[in-house]
């Protein structure tokens, strides 16, 4: 398999827009809140993790049981890496609240990408405090959450709903999504009939896309061939979904 690259499907391109627009927003008048969302295996997370990792913003993920100030002691120290590598985050969670904000606020075009926002539900003061940081500050926030975090969000706090300015749904992928991760990372040349077979069993999913690839790579190098037809894995491919 090629070096996972972000290849730009309707979802990368899609997501790339909304998040523009949200950088693009006028910053004293709009809050920068943006939520990205999807069933799992659409390629969120890898979306997001690359998309920090290439234009230099923060990335930041929840997990079960995370405090408020967890999730501060991670952003501050994430904040602060460039300048400051070692430096070890202490006080309360009011101080290091108030380190963050006068870095956001000194730091404008900050961009921070929260991955797992599901895991805030369970944990009221979580929400609460990113929206505190994207209300006092001029920072751009894009949560990334499963498919029911749009409705979640509405249900907890419309006031959080309400400043919440950008929305993107992550769908499953096109027939033609498939082709290009294909094309872009596989090392196999397939036919339209392994494309077909193969998108119609991941069920649009990328991370079931991704098994496929794997599978066929093994299957080529098996059989010494760099260019595969249906005819040549049928028989074969029964086993490996076995």
């Amino acid at each position: 398999m090629k070096i996972k690259q972000l290849v730009e499907i309707e979802n990368v391109k899609n997501a790339n827009r909304v998040l523009r627009n949200l950088l693009d927003r006028p910053k004293t008048e709009v809050v920068g809140l943006g939520l990205f969302y999807g069933r799992a295996g659409l390629g969120k997370t890898r979306w997001a993790t690359k998309t920090a990792q290439d234009n230099g913003y923060i990335y930041i993920r929840l997990e079960t049981n995370i405090t408020t100030k967890d999730l501060l002691r991670e952003l501050l120290s994430k904040l602060l890496h460039k300048t400051m590598p070692y430096y070890e985050v202490r006080g309360t969670c009011n101080e290091i609240y108030n380190q963050i904000l006068d870095y956001l606020q000194s730091h404008q075009d900050t961009v921070i990408l929260c991955d797992e926002i599901d895991y805030g539900f369970s944990n009221e003061k979580i929400l609460a405090t990113i929206r505190d940081l994207a209300d006092q500050s001029l920072a751009t926030f894009a949560l990334i959450g499963m498919e029911e975090a749009r409705e979640k969000l509405l249900r907890m706090r419309s006031h959080f709903f309400d400043r919440t300015n950008a929305f993107w749904e992550f769908k499953p992928l096109s027939q033609e999504d498939a082709d290009k991760i294909f094309k872009a990372i596989c090392e196999v040349v397939i036919d339209l009939q392994i494309l077909q077979y193969i998108h119609k069993k991941s069920n649009g999913t990328m991370r079931i896309l991704n098994k496929y690839i794997d599978a066929i790579e093994r299957i080529g190098k098996r059989m010494k061939k760099t260019t595969l037809t249906y005819d040549d894995i049928k028989d074969i491919i029964v086993r490996v979904e076995a």
